[in-house]
């Protein structure tokens, strides 16, 4: 995943006599003018990052379940009562609520979240609504922190386009999949997009399905099926979701 805090200054055209390898952001004897400008410089992407990540407010979910169609997801996921599920890249908890209500009081949902200001608005809707089988995790950028042989369901949606380190990411949540658990994923993809480079679609927020095929044989998984477009939301978005479940083959076929 890109880190919002990450060292920006080392791909960016800082101000004129600044050499950001060697001056370590102190330069000596400049302007304030100068510092102001550098400042600026290295704050508004990470800015814009931090923006982009808290991109489904809670208060914009009533708005959001007009175009999710979160019951086509339910059913192409086939949740029974009493499932232990991951949503994995969980932000504010939108899908994770969802989840919680499809699996019911015993099953289990982890919400795993690199960012710790999203858990705590989770965290707090979680006790104002009373829901005692989720579970917050704090995740890493190569590591969502899951329990071994936990889960039916691992869950990705609108997130690994972000991920970085996703061959480990993949790694991680094959150890956590039970025996017969599931890996869900599901990404937007702009049809004038489809045949950009990975780079590229990462930039738009987005990744076509092909990407991520390649990656999850690199890692040891078998795809048991596959929908793309998945949901079109041209009105909403003007791109589509595909959606692919995975599973790990058996480890004596690695």
């Amino acid at each position: 995943m890109s880190c919002a805090i990450c060292p920006w200054y080392l791909s960016l055209n800082v101000p004129p006599g600044f050499n950001v390898k060697t001056d370590h952001m102190v330069p000596a004897k400049k302007s304030l003018g100068y510092y102001i400008a550098l400042l600026l410089t290295l704050a508004s992407p990470c800015v814009t990052i931090l923006s982009a990540q808290n991109i489904y407010p809670p208060d914009t979910w009533e708005k959001r379940d007009t175009w999710q169609n979160v019951p086509e997801i339910m059913k192409f996921m086939g949740i029974k009562k009493g499932d232990v599920i991951a949503d994995i890249g969980s932000h504010q908890g939108y899908m994770t609520l969802k989840f919680s209500k499809e699996t019911g009081p015993a099953g289990k949902v982890y919400a795993v979240d690199v960012n710790h200001s999203h858990l705590k608005v989770l965290d707090k809707l979680l006790r104002e609504s009373e829901i005692t089988n989720v579970e917050t995790i704090r995740g890493e950028y190569d590591d969502p922190k899951l329990p071994e042989n936990s889960l039916d369901h691992a869950f990705i949606m609108d997130t690994y386009h972000e991920m970085d380190d996703y061959l480990k990411i993949l790694k991680h949540i094959k150890q956590a999949l039970k025996p017969g658990g599931k890996l869900v994923i599901i990404e937007p993809i702009g049809e004038e997009r489809r045949t950009w480079n990975r780079k590229s679609q990462e930039g738009k927020h987005e990744i076509a399905i092909r990407y991520v095929l390649d990656d999850l044989e690199k890692a040891g998984y078998r795809i048991i099926q596959q929908r793309d477009p998945f949901i079109e939301r041209g009105q909403h978005k003007k791109d589509a979701l595909w959606a692919l479940v995975a599973i790990p083959y058996p480890l004596s076929t690695q």
